[in-house]
């Protein structure tokens, strides 16, 4: 059916349920409807209100359930997430609808990943990233983890860097060890797939530390300090020629980030 059709029959079954709806109300309505249905696990739609996705929980064989855990309750954790940080105002997108099987969330556009990969001013790629490095500590300076931060769940929305994917989120891990945990992975992820951008990253570090809790960024040096082991035993990795191993080679950068490596 096409998105034309769609919204039309929408509307007049909205009309025939309640005769005064709200433009906010008609497109909530479209938007839950395409949700329950059968789809892809995220799933673009263009309506009169924006551009919006949908996302369902993963479908997964035994084995990738065995590896990433139960998709049913990465779900969850999502939504509690999303609702968390929108109740706190927090750097996230809002929660345009939800059901027992769908989230829907307003296109933020390109992804940090992207967009770092992809610019070619220097200099608006290093704002970008000590843009999503002071998002990340708003986050954390309200008390909240994510989990598992990446530029690659970051996208632009109004003035700041919001952050997407809160499969990992966990409400024990809203302590200063959860958040020196996503430091770490985050500075890991920027000199993993972003290497261009490692230069700027002790000013990253900086400008989330002026935000965050006072603490996190020692709490950040005490974790690497037990992950120096890491280092030796992926040497022989680190050592091959061109891009193999890039998250291995990742990991002395960020251990001398935090002023560990031994």
């Amino acid at each position: 059916m096409g998105i034309v059709t769609f919204w039309r029959s929408s509307y007049i079954a909205a009309m025939e349920n309640s005769p005064v709806l709200s433009v906010e109300d008609e497109l909530r309505m479209l938007v839950e409807t395409r949700a329950r249905e059968a789809g892809p696990r995220v799933e673009r739609v263009e309506t009169q209100g924006g551009v919006f996705w949908i996302k369902r929980p993963e479908r997964l064989g035994l084995r990738y359930r065995l590896q990433k855990g139960d998709p049913r309750k990465a779900f969850e954790r999502e939504r509690l997430g999303f609702h968390d940080l929108n109740e706190a105002q927090g750097p996230a997108p809002t929660l345009v609808a939800e059901g027992t099987d769908f989230i829907v969330l307003p296109d933020c556009g390109p992804n940090l990943r992207y967009r770092l990969r992809t610019e070619a001013d220097a200099g608006l790629c290093r704002t970008m990233l000590l843009d999503a490095a002071a998002s990340l500590g708003r986050l954390h300076a309200l008390g909240f983890a994510h989990g598992r931060p990446s530029p690659k769940d970051m996208c632009r929305k109004g003035d700041q860097e919001v952050l997407l994917d809160f499969e990992r989120y966990d409400r024990r891990n809203n302590s200063l060890k959860g958040q020196a945990r996503d430091l770490v992975i985050w500075a890991f992820n920027v000199a993993a797939h972003s290497p261009h951008m490692r230069g700027d990253l002790a000013e990253a570090l900086e400008v989330h530390g002026d935000l965050a809790p006072d603490g996190l960024r020692a709490a950040a040096e005490q974790l690497c300090r037990r992950l120096v082991w890491a280092n030796w035993l992926t040497k022989p990795i680190q050592l091959r020629p061109g891009n193999k191993g890039r998250e291995f080679k990742a990991i002395p950068v960020v251990l001398d980030l935090f002023g560990t490596r031994a």
